[in-house]
C-alpha cells in the first residue's frame, strides 16, 4: 500500500479542501483536499488546526476511480 511522503503530507496540509455540495450547513460532512497527487477526504469538525486528523488518503487515481463508481450509480445503498 503506497503512503504519501513527507513533501505531500505538507502539501495535502496546505491544500484548500471543499465542503460535499450535498453538505446541509450543519458542519456535519466531508471535505476533500488534493495536492502532490494524493487526496485527503476528512470530517469538516477536524479541520482545525488544533484537531486535524485525516481520516483517509488515497492515490488521486484511486479516488477518481472510485467518484466514477458512485456516479454510475455501481453501489447500492
Amino acid at each position: 500500500m503506497r503512503t504519501p511522503d513527507s513533501a505531500a503530507r505538507v502539501a495535502l496540509a496546505r491544500a484548500p479542501y471543499r465542503k460535499s455540495s450535498r453538505s446541509a450547513g450543519t458542519g456535519n460532512c466531508g471535505m476533500v483536499g488534493a495536492a502532490d497527487g494524493w487526496v485527503d477526504i476528512q470530517h469538516s469538525k477536524e479541520r482545525s488546526a488544533s484537531t486535524r486528523r485525516t481520516t483517509l488518503t488515497t492515490p488521486h487515481q484511486h479516488w477518481a476511480t472510485f467518484l466514477h463508481a458512485v456516479k454510475a450509480s455501481q453501489f447500492s445503498l
